[in-house]
């Protein structure tokens, strides 16, 4: 009997914040209660997990990332009963919940910072963090927030003795080469676990440890805790997911997709691609990122966002070629919005400029390519942002629910909301809400749901192998995705116009093809199969279908 594939082969994962999400007891604050009562929507749209921005206690200088208690629930989202509560509901409607988990640093009024800084050098104490008395130390580590900060250093007037902080001042660096801090956030992994959780979205995982004369990142000793890490969550016996968020070229962000290390990475470098490829109309870029990927690691372990609670990272060279940020700045539109540390704060609709076919045709690859599409809230929507908010917080908006006063998301006063809803032109939650598109046939969210379903219906495009087919059209990217028992082709058009194409199917010579949307019959498959393909249009093709496929799919 074949052993059963994981609960994350080709999941899709839906991220939200909690805090934007839904309020539930009316004090302007999205909680853990309103997202609770919000579950059965997720359900509907298709979605198989859902990915929690940080909920523990925090001052919320950096969203939440900034954390005082592991083990804890913020008190403005509620607390480990209610936690406890929107777990087993979300399990209930067979969601999976991926917590995000931050092991590479804490905020400075985290009682461990406290205590280290009060502390004698050498003590146990102090050396939870990374102390210095020379501020040049690691001077090969790039400073990440740029916009922010000067150095990766900053001066404690207490501990008489400089911190590290590779993100923000207030985000002191976590010291893993001292083994009580590596069993400490072993321990806070195991608390979760044994509360029901389904996985942890890993932060910042390449910069645990430090060494000279380097980056900084992705040291051997850094994947030798993660492969602790493994081990651990593999002792408890269940299938938990380690998803990373290693922000790097995909050469570099493979080896934490050891099979003795993590489920699951981002591919930020695709998303930076897919973004090339609309801005310019070529698929050039985009076919050797998706053939450079497989290569590296085949299969579905790439987790594929579009946009999330972050900047649209492009990196300072290092991430993605200088060419392909010149195309997405010169061919993106950015409006009102900035250059943040090494990317742009902008939601996904206003940098297509609102064009639904753009955000049709990325997601009907993202939805079609090997791993675990990732859907940021709101994007079903084509939801808009608030640009001049401070730092990210354009695109953290709160989530659009119903025409009513800030978009059912809350009944609060103006004041008490924890950011502004979206009222500009284009965007307004009175039109782009969730209530309103459901009763839109043609709407972008039924479109993602018809989507959703269709993905899966199809094996093939869950865990299915991947195969470029030969480019015949510069504008046109094609591919198949085979399982053993279906075959799907794909073909979309990236660029503003339409496209005329042939393409070789002889290894399917006069089989069946069929669309898969909607049910039509195409001509069997030939050597000179043709296709035109409307301005950002795509299509999803089943290949060879026996007449029993079929007939369940079309009563689907």
């Amino acid at each position: 009997m074949p052993k059963q594939q994981p609960w994350w082969n080709g999941a899709v994962i839906y991220q939200l914040i909690v805090r934007s999400y839904a309020d539930g007891n009316g004090d302007g604050v999205g909680d853990l209660q309103g997202l609770a009562s919000r579950l059965p929507y997720l359900r509907w749209l298709g979605v198989e997990a859902i990915w929690l921005t940080p909920v523990y206690p925090s001052p919320l200088q950096d969203g939440g990332y900034d954390i005082t208690d592991f083990k804890a629930i913020h008190p403005d989202l509620g607390d480990l009963a209610a936690f406890h509560r929107f777990l087993t509901a979300a399990h209930g409607q067979g969601l999976k919940v991926v917590m995000d988990l931050v092991l590479n640093h804490t905020s400075t009024l985290h009682p461990w910072f406290q205590r280290a800084r009060w502390a004698p050098q050498g003590t146990p104490e102090r050396e939870v963090y990374v102390w210095s008395d020379d501020p040049h130390r690691y001077a090969d580590a790039p400073v990440l927030f740029r916009h922010f900060e000067s150095s990766n250093w900053e001066w404690d007037d207490v501990a008489g003795q400089y911190y590290l902080h590779r993100f923000l001042r207030h985000q002191p660096d976590l010291n893993y080469a001292n083994p009580l801090v590596q069993e400490e956030m072993l321990e806070v992994v195991d608390f979760w676990i044994e509360r029901g959780v389904d996985g942890f979205r890993l932060d910042a995982v390449p910069f645990l440890c430090e060494e000279e004369n380097s980056r900084c990142e992705g040291l051997p000793e850094t994947h030798a805790f993660l492969k602790r890490l493994r081990e651990r969550v593999d002792s408890h016996g269940r299938d938990v997911l380690l998803l990373a968020e290693a922000i790097q070229p995909v050469k570099e962000a493979a080896p934490y997709l050891a099979d003795d290390e993590l489920h699951g990475a981002f591919n930020f470098v695709l998303t930076a691609h897919l973004f090339a490829a609309i801005a310019s109309g070529s698929t050039e870029h985009l076919r050797q990122c998706l053939q450079d990927a497989q290569d590296a690691v085949c299969g579905c372990r790439w987790a594929l966002p579009l946009r999330n609670h972050d900047e649209l990272w492009l990196g300072d060279g290092h991430l993605i070629p200088e060419e392909v940020i010149q195309i997405i700045r010169a061919g993106l539109h950015q409006g009102q919005g900035h250059w943040l540390n090494w990317g742009i704060n902008r939601r996904l609709a206003p940098l297509l400029n609102g064009d639904p076919g753009s955000n049709r045709v990325l997601h009907g690859l993202l939805y079609s390519l090997p791993g675990m599409p990732c859907l940021y809230y709101g994007d079903e929507l084509g939801m808009g942002d608030w640009p001049g908010l401070r730092d990210r917080d354009p695109n953290r908006t709160p989530m659009a629910w119903t025409p009513a006063r800030n978009g059912g998301f809350s009944s609060a006063p103006d004041p008490l909301l924890v950011l502004p809803p979206i009222t500009a032109p284009g965007y307004d939650y009175r039109v782009v809400n969730v209530e309103v598109q459901k009763q839109l046939p043609g709407s972008l969210l039924n479109w993602h749901r018809r989507m959703l379903t269709c993905r899966r219906l199809l094996p093939a495009l869950r865990h299915g192998d991947f195969e470029l087919l030969p480019s015949v059209h510069p504008s046109v990217l094609s591919y198949v995705r085979c399982d053993g028992r279906m075959t799907v082709l794909v073909a979309a058009n990236l660029s503003a116009a339409g496209a005329s194409l042939q393409l070789d199917l002889s290894r399917w010579e006069g089989e069946r093809t069929r669309e898969v949307m909607w049910g039509c019959e195409y001509p069997p498959a030939s050597a000179n199969w043709f296709v035109y393909l409307p301005a950002h249009g795509f299509n999803w093709w089943l290949l060879g279908e026996v007449e029993e496929q079929s007939d369940g799919l079309q009563d689907s």
